[in-house]
């Protein structure tokens, strides 16, 4: 593992590419104020949230027509604007049209001021400047190793893909984001990486990665934190602006956005509004269109550049993790990892005269599964994709949110789902496996000017590929275990589902990883191997499950290390397992289990 230090080298010439980058953001601000300047507005609503508005009657498609990055002056402050909802364009405030501030801490190169104006206004590049087009990206095919075990066999990282993960408040959304960001840096897996953080009370990166010259985040002050999530989304896109700079500079780019809470806020803000002023609601096919170019306007910012491209010259990439507080997908992750057990409230059923307010298509759905003899719990309901009923809410704000999270899951390229259930029980990663997933790996490749079928390649190092192509389906089943029978014409075969279920709780105790023990991909392949392969058999479930926890530090490993050193190096080297290496980790794990049983039976 290389020192952080050393990887600072590498970043000297960022002051002289960084200043032919603010060069060209400069010009491109210059431009955008200039039309900015001759557009008109008309104010619809204004509070210092932001400012609906729209071009005034008469105005013709030319320099004065509104535009994304347009900056509208209302009572001496500054606003741009953001995203379009039906004839209205929603403009969030730049630094001057409020007292809140935030600043940019580390040594990165972000060029960003530590002055909430300069940092807002930086975001109008960004938001001027049209997301990379299919031609210019290029196929994801690069891992980004993790070192959590649950992400890198489950939901792998690629360079350019954008990652949602989302979980109720206290899940460890943040520490999870933190630990990839860490060894991200540490192992010098990007060029850079840049943190937007919105809540004091977030988990700091180590002290090494502070110090470190590649790394930096915008921080919003306590004071700001306070205000309505949406004031703070000139800042957000300020740290996506500093990201795609460094990404069209060539380099290899991590953003980690600490909440998107600003941009769906500011969504919900602007649809309240605009039915408001129009005195009716908005057709929703019409609205789910502009929401979903609303978010993609963040999401399909994280890519993999072709160099050499009309539009860019280097072959840079930006991963985006993008972090979502949603109680929507709580019920999702039942039966939890860990306990096996389900949410109290995932168990009440409800009637439907809760959803009386709902659209006629989604009452017909809960007819059907009434008739059905279904129960209408909060499982049920996350299954089929209907949101939570709320009898106080007649606004129906709750079903507005759950509509905007089912579409930044869509966006997104793969999704963590964390679960609350877990999370309480003080285990780490509380992570889902049924709901977690990645997109990368599929995609298209080009020969001889041919663009190849759409195949799928497992882009997990090879020497997870074998243990980890089906453990999510082996996990799936295990979880449905109750649905067992349980006669005596099935006795023969309750053995093997007993030994199936031992082997699977030992699986989900390795996927619990405490935070900073970061495993390497061989160490993450013979723990796998030596859970599934049955090794494990002869130990109780309490020794199974202790011997597998730990991460980098669980028993079994540590052992593994000192008894079969060449088979993790061979690993390693070689990126599979011999039949020569896996006779030897047979004979080390049956060494450890024998100690094991040793040790309990004194």
């Amino acid at each position: 593992m290389l020192p952080i230090s050393s990887h600072s080298s590498g970043l000297r010439s960022l002051a002289a590419r960084a200043a032919w980058t603010a060069g060209r953001r400069n010009v491109l601000l210059r431009a955008l104020r200039l039309a900015s300047s001759h557009a008109q507005a008309e104010v619809v609503r204004a509070s210092q949230a932001g400012l609906l508005v729209q071009a005034p009657p008469g105005t013709t498609q030319g320099e004065e027509a509104l535009v994304r990055g347009s900056i509208v002056q209302h009572d001496g402050c500054g606003f741009v604007c953001t995203f379009s909802l039906d004839r209205f364009w929603f403009a969030a405030p730049l630094g001057g049209a409020q007292k809140a501030s935030a600043c940019w801490l580390g040594r990165a190169g972000s060029g960003a001021s530590n002055n909430h104006a300069d940092a807002a206004e930086d975001s109008i590049s960004c938001l001027g400047r049209p997301t990379p087009t299919q031609k210019e990206r290029a196929p994801l095919a690069e891992c980004v190793p993790t070192g959590i075990l649950a992400v890198d066999t489950l939901a792998p990282l690629g360079k350019g893909q954008s990652m949602l993960v989302c979980g109720p408040h206290g899940t460890g959304k943040s520490t999870l984001a933190r630990e990839i960001l860490e060894q991200a840096l540490t192992m010098q897996l990007v060029d850079q990486a840049l943190r937007f953080r919105v809540d004091p009370c977030a988990p700091l990166v180590g002290a090494a990665v502070q110090c470190a010259d590649s790394f930096a985040e915008l921080v919003v002050t306590p004071e700001a934190a306070k205000l309505s999530p949406a004031m703070l989304l000139a800042p957000m896109f300020a740290a996506v602006d500093a990201a795609e700079v460094a990404r069209d500079s060539g380099k290899h780019v991590l953003l980690v956005l600490d909440t998107v809470a600003p941009l769906l806020d500011a969504w919900n803000l602007a649809l309240c509004w605009a039915e408001d002023a129009l005195g009716r609601a908005l057709d929703d096919e019409a609205v789910a269109a502009q929401r979903r170019n609303c978010f993609a306007s963040l999401s399909e910012r994280a890519a993999s550049l072709i160099g050499n491209t009309e539009n860019c010259s280097n072959a840079g990439s930006l991963t985006l993790l993008i972090l979502a507080e949603t109680d929507a997908m709580a019920a999702v992750g039942t039966p939890a990892i860990a306990k096996g057990g389900s949410h109290a409230s995932g168990q009440i059923a409800h009637a439907l005269e809760d959803f009386a307010e709902r659209k006629e298509t989604e009452r017909l759905r809960l007819q059907r599964l009434v008739e059905r003899g279904v129960l209408l719990t909060d499982v049920t309901l996350a299954a089929v994709g209907i949101a939570h009923p709320s009898k106080g809410d007649v606004s129906g704000r709750n079903r507005t949110e759950a509509a905007a999270m089912r579409e930044l899951q869509s966006l997104s390229d793969g999704q963590i789902v964390l679960d609350a259930t877990v999370a309480e029980a003080g285990d780490f990663p509380a992570l889902v496996p049924g709901a977690t997933f990645s997109r990368f790996g599929l995609g298209s490749s080009k020969t001889s000017g041919q663009v190849q079928p759409r195949q799928h390649r497992d882009v997990r190092p090879p020497a997870l590929q074998a243990v980890a192509a089906h453990l999510r389906m082996q996990l799936a089943l295990e979880q449905e275990a109750r649905f067992r029978p349980d006669t005596e014409q099935v006795e023969a075969s309750v053995d093997v589902d007993g030994s199936q279920s031992a082997r699977m709780r030992a699986v989900r105790a390795a996927l619990l990883q405490p935070p900073r023990a970061p495993m390497q991909t061989e160490e993450m392949a013979v723990v796998l191997l030596a859970a599934c392969g049955g090794a494990l058999d002869e130990l109780s479930e309490e020794q199974a499950v202790q011997a597998m926890r730990g991460g980098a530090a669980a028993p079994l490993l540590q052992h593994l290390r000192a008894a079969a050193p060449r088979v993790l190096q061979g690993v390693r080297d070689e990126q599979r397992l011999s039949v020569e290496a896996a006779r030897e980790l047979e004979v080390a794990v049956r060494l450890f289990v024998e100690l094991q049983r040793a040790s309990a039976a004194a």
